[in-house]
């Protein structure tokens, strides 16, 4: 049986370099494309049989690749405060690109998108199950809802094959952006002042979890379209994350909450049910979790 070919996008993305280092050991041959700069080099490092250092766009893709089983479409942004036009550009429109592109293809390709649990907004206070009613508040989860449109839309009239991941919190080590990342730079260095109440709870999944997940969802070949929770299922508050990180650094620093007005949902949790039976569950809790990265940070500022 010959190898699976499979894309990714966004190829340079924390996400998306482990996914590639986990899926290339797993006899795929798997390709990139991303807006960094890396070298042949790195790019076969990272597990990329061919790494693409353009902007994703249907020209582009057209010239790059030809035959492809899957697209994993990673691309997007992955800050927050991004403007709500810088969002359009990086979200949806490099998932309409990507559709446009498997359009094309005479063999279609599955595409298994990275959406977002923001997409269920500030409603729930209990585990939110996939059905449930969507209210993306932020421009970042509007955008992602409305490349989940266009996906669902897109198989609806072409017959793509679609599955959408609404990813949890992510983290894990080499992620230098977000709560973790910012609590150990912080505390580290003797700052105290975090934004919000301490109480928002998050549910937060490693990503060599997110990755065993994906490659679940990729064996099952499903032929139906599908959308998938990615948590642990399992809600953290803010100020009990600093806590640990605070206590890894032996710290007594008074952390000091400055409470902003912003749409950031109070509590997001993930139902995992649907992704529990792929036979997969998480295997590092949140607490293994930052002992793994508070070891890999110290290490990095040695």
């Amino acid at each position: 049986m010959s190898q699976k070919k499979i894309l990714i996008t966004g190829a340079e993305g924390f996400i998306a370099k482990n996914l590639v280092n986990f899926l290339s050991r797993k006899n795929f041959k798997i390709y990139g494309m991303g807006n960094k700069k890396h070298s042949k080099k790195i790019s076969k490092k990272f597990g990329y049989q061919f790494l693409s250092n353009k902007k994703i766009n249907i020209n582009n893709l057209k010239k790059e690749f030809k035959n492809l089983d899957l697209i994993i479409h990673c691309a997007g942004s992955g800050l927050v405060g991004l403007s709500a036009k810088e969002n359009y550009k990086k979200n949806y429109l490099t998932t309409k690109s990507v559709l446009d592109f498997s359009i094309q293809l005479k063999e279609k390709p599955r595409i298994i998108f990275m959406s977002s649990y923001s997409l269920y907004g500030n409603s729930y206070t209990n585990s939110i199950k996939e059905n449930w009613a969507l209210k993306p508040a932020s421009s970042y989860a509007l955008t992602k809802k409305s490349s989940e449109d266009i996906l669902l839309k897109y198989s609806q009239v072409y017959g793509l094959k679609i599955i959408i991941l609404r990813l949890a919190s992510i983290y894990g080590e080499g992620l230098k952006k977000q709560l973790i990342f910012d609590s150990c730079e912080k505390i580290s260095n003797n700052r105290n002042i975090f934004y919000g109440t301490g109480n928002e709870i998050r549910d937060w999944l490693h990503v060599s979890d997110l990755c065993a997940l994906v490659y679940k969802v990729i064996k099952k070949n499903s032929k139906n379209n599908m959308i998938v929770n990615c948590g642990s299922g399992k809600g953290s508050k803010v100020k009990d994350i600093i806590e640990i990180v605070k206590k890894q650094f032996n710290s007594n620093i008074k952390i000091k909450y400055v409470n902003i007005k912003q749409k950031s949902p109070k509590v997001l949790i993930t139902n995992i049910k649907l992704a529990k039976s792929f036979k997969w569950a998480p295997k590092i809790n949140i607490k293994k979790g930052i002992l793994k990265y508070i070891k890999w940070y110290k290490k990095i500022n040695a």
